[in-house]
């Protein structure tokens, strides 16, 4: 805010919505998996629980003067061992001051609803003040607070008890509309040692107050904010709050940061091991999964701005968490997306949107075959015939008011071309993900009934694509539509390559511009756009990945929609999930594209991860777990691979048994496939123009007694090496 309302500032907003965030509206969520009242922590360290609540700054007392966080130059950021504790470093005179923000779950000495720690540690040789600041606005606008009191060490605002202090201050400062800020106070040295009789009143809101505290050198300092607590039962306009009663809580029975982190990682342990050779990726990657689970925490997907997810977005964060092995709280998500199906078959409060029950029919059956879960089809049986029978008349209804509109006025005037392309696209993929979820439940005239209702828009879908190029738009739209309904595979490739051409228009640094309502970059249609340049074996679809990795860094949170100057947030959630899971499955594509017949490991591999052993275990597909590694024999890749097929009979049942599984490796060498479900190959060496600039090492040198190097067998035996043995089912490759 202060820096939109300076005119020397280069974030300056002219006109109104200056005090609205538009240039930084980014923060990263902490909590635990038991809650869905998560705490946003901004990049300076505020820290704000609800969107319209109140916010926690910090203040650091100096030898030279009070030190802003909000204002400051010297503030570095990270996440505790890739977890959700975020850490914000400020150098001050004598060293650095450490903050930290991490969530609790409920126990002995924590709030009933579980709570959000605050540390302070001095690292610094000399000892500081700091203060803790009780502040009227949040990481998105102004908010209000009337009424601030303390009760020996329980802090309240507008009555409710928010925060538990470790002890009592040693010094207040407070502030309203007719005193000034609280900062004003605190920065004069005028903080008195007595809190005001009758607390801190406002009625316009703008009550304010810091708490401060000294800290010794090495010394560290605690407070617990309280989550609300939340009946886990939904209303239809949101989550229900209830109070419930506060038992005493001692701030230092919070469970430290490390064992917090230690926990996360447990979490994640079911994960597939990724790697991947961009810097800092892997780490990205790890964290977007936990802040997955954070998303994915209760029945429901929550947004931390704008409350409930709709249907087609968290169908978006459930297929993310299948990828990447999460499947109890995929399906958990999945159920609780059933809730609110109503009786014709539309989801509640989505009435209009075509799209809601088709993608949650894609991600029924992608859910089904990533966890091998045919049970979750069995008792879905019914919900899954609903929607798909209403999907198919919501778009044929569609259709038919288009063709009206032809003889009356101009073509479709309240449903642009853009959104026809997309209807039509997920309206098909529904169906026949219906009717692969029907098949697997043992339901075959169901499903074929489905299958038919699909055949019946396949030409519209056709025809829809053939002009879907004519502007960015709608070629956008089709392209993100086609990636995310897994129907890329299904066109053909030369009109996959026009469409990604003309989405690719007017992309700022490769990332894609979101067109609809405000003009920022898009994280979520970068993501697609770049798996969709995966499938046509395009090298450069790298730099999504880089452009990615950039604007989320230093704590793999993305925004919904970013700022082109500023890399930052602009509009919507400065935390998505939608982008969360855009990012996931970017990254999953890098490892392996996956079809109804054919699995592409490494389908582009850039030229900078030439050379480099590269390893994927227990990685979740359509058609069982896959593991494989690459070494390097030379300039030639080895590839080893072993893929356990679905223990679940239904599931196999339900594909084509005439038609082998593939795999191929196009990335590497696009001449080589296989049917074999296990085995090692040596590939040819990739092509020489990529080669050449890729440094790869020579391998002339005797290579490491452990390594694994495969022998071409027309060379026969050489001294020092021999050949890899692929890894049993349920082994790791050594």
């Amino acid at each position: 805010m202060h820096r939109q309302l300076d005119p020397s500032s280069p974030d300056v907003i002219i006109g109104e919505g200056a005090d609205l965030n538009t240039t930084h509206r980014s923060w990263t969520l902490v909590g635990t998996l038991g809650d869905v009242d998560h705490a946003a922590v901004d990049s300076r360290g505020l820290v704000s629980r609800k969107v319209d609540g109140f916010s926690v700054d910090w203040w650091v007392g100096a030898d030279d003067r009070w030190h802003l966080p909000s204002r400051s130059a010297g503030i570095r950021q990270r996440l505790v061992d890739d977890s959700p504790i975020v850490e914000t470093t400020m150098r001050v005179p004598g060293g650095e001051i450490v903050h930290r923000v991490w969530g609790v779950a409920p126990g002995a000495g924590m709030p009933p609803g579980g709570g959000i720690v605050i540390e302070l540690h001095n690292a610094a040789t000399v000892p500081v003040a700091v203060a803790i600041a009780l502040r009227p606005f949040g990481p998105i606008s102004r908010t209000a607070i009337k009424a601030i009191d303390l009760d020996g060490t329980v802090v309240r605002v507008d009555g409710h008890p928010v925060m538990h202090l470790a002890k009592a201050p040693s010094r207040v400062a407070v502030g309203s509309a007719s005193l000034g800020d609280s900062l004003n106070v605190v920065e004069s040295g005028a903080a008195g040692s007595q809190w005001p009789d009758g607390g801190v009143r406002c009625s316009e809101g703008r009550a304010s107050a810091a708490l401060l505290f000294p800290l010794p050198h090495t010394a560290t300092v605690r407070f617990v904010l309280e989550s609300a607590p939340i009946e886990q039962r939904r209303s239809l306009f949101g989550f229900r709050h209830r109070e419930l009663p506060s038992a005493p809580v001692n701030p230092a029975a919070a469970p430290d940061a490390s064992r917090v982190a230690a926990g996360w990682e447990v979490q994640t342990r079911r994960s597939p091991r990724m790697e991947l050779l961009e810097l800092r990726a892997d780490e990205a990657v790890r964290s977007a999964r936990r802040s997955a689970l954070l998303h994915a925490a209760g029945d429901d997907a929550v947004s931390w701005s704008d409350g409930l997810v709709g249907v087609f977005d968290a169908c978006a964060l459930i297929i993310a968490l299948d990828q990447h092995g999460l499947h109890a709280e995929a399906a958990k998500l999945l159920m609780g997306l059933v809730d609110r199906i109503d009786v014709d078959g539309r989801f509640e409060l989505e009435h209009h949107r075509v799209d809601a029950g088709a993608a949650w029919l894609h991600a029924v059956e992608r859910h089904i075959r990533l966890a091998d879960d045919v049970a979750l089809a069995r008792v879905s049986v019914g919900e899954i015939a609903k929607v798909a029978h209403r999907v198919h008349r919501d778009v044929v209804a569609l259709k038919d008011r288009r063709r009206a509109r032809r003889s009356t006025g101009p073509v479709w005037t309240t449903t642009p071309e853009s959104l026809r392309v997309h209807d039509l696209v997920w309206a098909h993929s529904g169906l026949n993900s219906a009717a692969t979820a029907l098949r697997v439940a043992e339901q075959p005239d169901a499903a074929r009934e489905i299958e038919k209702l699909a055949e019946g828009l396949a030409g519209e879908v056709d025809a829809a694509l053939a002009s879907a190029h004519l502007t960015p738009e709608s070629a956008v739209a089709a392209v993100v539509a086609l990636v995310e309904s897994d129907s890329a595979a299904l066109i053909d490739q030369v009109l996959l390559d026009a469409l990604v051409d003309e989405a690719s228009r007017g992309a700022v640094r490769g990332a894609v511009v979101q067109r609809i309502g405000e003009a920022a970059l898009s994280p979520r249609l970068t993501a697609a756009l770049a798996v969709a340049r995966i499938r046509l074996g395009d090298r450069n679809a790298v730099e999504a990945l880089r452009w990615m990795l950039e604007i989320g860094a230093p704590t793999w949170s993305w925004p919904e929609s970013v700022h082109p100057r500023t890399g930052d947030g602009c509009s919507g959630d400065g935390h998505s999930p939608v982008s969360t899971a855009a990012f996931l499955q970017l990254t999953r594509s890098f490892s392996v594209i996956d079809d109804e017949h054919v699995v592409d490991l490494f389908p582009v591999v850039p030229s900078e991860w030439l050379g480099q052993p590269i390893e994927v275990h227990d990685l979740p597909t359509s058609h069982g777990k896959l593991s494989f590694a690459v070494r390097w024999h030379g300039e030639r890749p080895a590839l080893l691979w072993d893929l356990r097929p679905h223990e679940d009979v239904s599931i196999s049942a339900a594909e084509s048994s005439a038609v082998p599984i593939g795999l191929r490796c196009t990335g590497l060498d696009p001449t080589w496939s296989t049917t074999e479900l296990r085995g090692e190959a040596l590939l040819a060496p990739p092509d020489p123009d990529l080669a050449a600039s890729a440094a790869v090492p020579p391998m002339d040198v005797e290579p490491p007694a452990d390594s694994e190097v495969l022998i071409d067998p027309a060379a026969g035996p050489t001294s020092g090496s021999r050949p890899p043995t692929a890894p049993s089912p349920g082994e790791s490759f050594s």
